[in-house]
């Protein structure tokens, strides 16, 4: 080969490699960005899962709490009257409703759920016993809303590990007081 030749395929070879680079050097540079914004994307939405069931839990907790304090209250004689309980257990339930619906967005139907029919059911029965529950009644009841707490941090705490894993949801009621199925309230 004469040097010519040999010069024209080094051109050539050179400017072919040039091309490859300017080509694909960006092309990886974007994979490479679109790779980070979906871990972004995704950690991001885990994010807002947390944040959902975190709503859940803290918001069922404040109505639990509510209810014990009222059948402890109601135990000392000093217990709310029926229009000042319906007040602000009306709130404390919305907040925790709002709260079980929202959790659809994590993967989780608690809206009508055994969890919510517990708590519902809880709220009935304390508003009941305002003036008429005597004390073995209420320590009754006191004892049952009181266990209520453990097997709601197991439902917030299955739900937010399946959720940090990503892993597809499942029921977080299983295995829980509040494993029971209900047809949709009216």
């Amino acid at each position: 080969m004469n040097a010519a030749t040999m010069g024209l395929v080094g051109a050539l070879a050179g400017a072919l490699v040039a091309a490859a680079a300017a080509t694909l050097g960006p092309l990886a540079l974007q994979r490479r960005k679109e790779h980070v914004d979906e871990r972004q994307r995704r950690a991001d939405a885990v994010t807002r899962r947390v944040d959902i069931i975190n709503d859940v839990g803290v918001h069922c907790r404040a109505w639990l709490i509510y209810l014990v304090r009222v059948l402890e209250d109601e135990g000392r004689g000093v217990g709310p009257t029926v229009g000042e309980f319906d007040e602000k257990s009306e709130a404390l339930r919305d907040a925790a409703e709002r709260a079980l619906a929202q959790a659809a967005h994590a993967g989780y139907e608690l809206s009508d759920s055994g969890l919510a029919d517990a708590l519902r059911a809880m709220e009935t029965q304390v508003r009941r016993s305002l003036g008429h529950g005597g004390p073995r009644d209420l320590a009754q009841l006191r004892e049952q809303a009181s266990g209520y707490f453990s097997p709601r941090e197991i439902v917030r705490t299955n739900m937010l590990r399946q959720v940090t894993r990503e892993e597809l949801p499942t029921d977080p009621l299983t295995g829980t007081v509040f494993d029971r199925r209900h047809p949709p309230r009216p």
